[in-house]
């Protein structure tokens, strides 16, 4: 799904929340859940959108009604390291969508 069609499918409602998940790097990947399944959001050339900050990611959405909640993500450590039990889930917690400022 890209960028530009965000905002026409929050208002149709076909998605439910948008996450920001956090990537090695210091950036983050947008995704979309549409219909229990998650979906990156794609740049205008069709690859996967990463931007470097909540800041920029909330510009990129100032059009996108909401009604749907963000959440910043933080993916658990554990899924990347050999030889070790469960740990935690991924990190989740709701942020603004849009700033107050």
């Amino acid at each position: 799904m890209k960028v530009e069609d965000l905002a026409s499918k929050v208002k149709a409602g076909h998605i439910q929340e948008l996450r920001l998940v956090s990537v090695e790097g210091g950036s983050y990947t947008l995704h979309a859940l549409v219909e229990g399944a998650s979906q990156r959001v794609l740049n205008a050339e069709g690859e996967t959108l990463h931007v470097a900050s909540v800041d920029q990611a909330r510009k990129l959405l100032v059009n996108v009604p909401d009604t749907v909640p963000l959440y910043l993500v933080q993916p658990a450590v554990y899924d990347e390291m050999v030889g070790q039990d469960s740990g935690p889930t991924d990190s989740r917690e709701q942020i603004p969508l849009h700033s107050s400022l």
